[in-house]
């Protein structure tokens, strides 16, 4: 048996045979001469992983969960007298006042993050409601992405994730509060939310979509953020009627999930995931891939177990001895990728060493999921 990258990675959705596990470099496309990179150097990387590699493409259709099409929500840029960042006011204009949300932006490319939540009193998630929504029509580039991509990989459709767009709004600091001060309300919250998302996805499959759907933001609420208890009420009961639908519909869900998340496996795959990624090991994560690989055993896919801050700071020998020993353990779960943790290009100024090692992981990990062969 010998698989084209899309036939390797439906069938391990599928819980079909395949040839070989699959390799993956998170963020990696089918590169075009010409393609915007981060920095120069990562071109030969860009190059290779789209001639080695089993590419995930993410599609998108326009949604926005707190106003829709509405233009409730506006932005603003204010200089900081830095040559490195900028501020970006986002002001919520809803009927009962306006909530700011302030986030530092990188000029270079180095990732943001937010110094101020528009949502700080459990009356702003009142104001949050009140804002108007009307939904998008629909739209995707999903065949845009397929007709590039071709038999090279997969394209898949990411939606927004209800928990994590509340958390968006609040933080995890006040959702901790919040979780016991106002729990009825964060479910009120929550259930519109749903409500909205529910009705897009519901609108993509009336659309023809039968691409895997795929999402990021249940690590917010997972331990130790947010209690067991907290993670079933606030993602679990939410995010398996998305899972019912795409199944019903016949397609597949993949989901991203940092963190420590062994003791959630089986939660995930009763939940409907078929294939979750990252998989930490120790100490970011807590994921024995032998051990995750023979219990779990063709019951999910598993992506991932390859830290990047190894590919990052590790020696190459090292690094390929975790690679090595990754696949091998994988290989026995049938249903398994090898992938970093994290996006290769999120560093404005890479060092010749993560280069090395980016290159290192091409190859080596190539070489080993073609030996693991079937």
């Amino acid at each position: 048996m010998l698989l084209t990258s899309k036939e390797r990675i439906m069938r391990i959705f599928e819980n079909k045979q395949i040839d070989r596990p699959a390799i993956k470099l998170w963020g990696a496309w089918k590169y075009q001469e010409g393609d915007e990179l981060l920095h120069p150097s990562y071109e030969p990387i860009a190059r290779k992983a789209s001639d080695i590699t089993d590419l995930f493409i993410y599609a998108r259709s326009p949604y926005n969960m707190y106003c829709g099409k509405n233009e409730s929500i506006s932005s603003e840029y204010v200089e900081i007298g830095d040559p490195l960042w900028v501020k970006r006011h986002n002001i919520y204009h809803t009927p009962m006042g306006d909530l700011r949300h302030v986030q530092m932006i990188s000029k270079v490319g180095e990732p943001g993050y937010t110094i101020e939540y528009p949502v700080k009193e459990p009356d702003d998630l009142k104001k949050i409601l009140s804002i108007p929504y009307t939904p998008y029509d629909y739209s995707d580039n999903i065949q845009k992405h397929q007709d590039l991509l071709k038999d090279r990989g997969v394209v898949m459709l990411t939606i927004d994730h209800i928990g994590y767009s509340l958390q968006r709004l609040t933080g995890s600091e006040n959702l901790a509060l919040f979780s016991f001060d106002c729990r009825e309300l964060v479910l009120e919250v929550l259930d519109v939310f749903a409500k909205r998302l529910y009705e897009h996805v519901r609108t993509a499959i009336n659309n023809g979509v039968r691409v895997p759907f795929s999402w990021v933001g249940p690590e917010l609420l997972t331990p130790p953020l947010m209690t067991d208890h907290d993670f079933d009420e606030f993602c679990f009961n939410y995010d398996k009627p998305i899972c019912d639908m795409v199944h019903n519909a016949g397609s597949y869900v993949w989901m991203h999930c940092h963190g420590k998340v062994r003791k959630l496996l089986e939660r995930y795959i009763k939940m409907g995931i078929d294939i979750l990624n990252p998989l930490e090991p120790p100490k970011n994560g807590d994921v024995d891939m032998a051990e995750a690989a023979k219990t779990f055993k063709g019951r999910i896919g598993l992506e991932g177990n390859i830290e990047m801050q190894d590919i990052l700071l590790e020696e190459p020998e090292i690094l390929k001895e975790s690679i090595k020993n990754c696949v091998e353990a994988g290989k026995e779960s049938g249903r398994f990728i090898l992938c970093p943790s994290s996006g290769f290009m999120e560093y404005p100024k890479p060092t010749q060493h993560y280069l090395n090692n980016l290159m290192t992981y091409l190859d080596y990990g190539f070489e080993c999921v073609n030996k693991a062969a079937y």
